[in-house]
């Protein structure tokens, strides 16, 4: 997927994506999804596992930090 369709593709796929910053977007393919939409479903699931309990939580870098992390090792 190119970045430029990233924060629309992924707004579409998951409302959870609704309050993330294209900057946020475009930091966490670059560090760990490199354009893989297969790689994305895995971060929203942790992500809507960590939020969803929390309906004040927000996506932000910090969480995405964290999600990619829970990917396991990039190269």
């Amino acid at each position: 997927m190119d970045v430029s369709q990233l924060p629309t593709v992924l707004r579409l796929f998951h409302p959870l994506w609704d309050t993330a910053t294209d900057d946020d977007l475009s930091y966490a393919d670059e560090t760990c999804a490199q354009g893989n939409f297969r790689t994305w479903a895995k971060i929203t699931s942790h992500l809507y596992a960590t939020c969803s309990p929390h309906p004040d939580k927000h996506v932000d870098r910090a969480l995405l930090t964290w999600a990619c992390s829970r990917l396991g090792p990039h190269p």
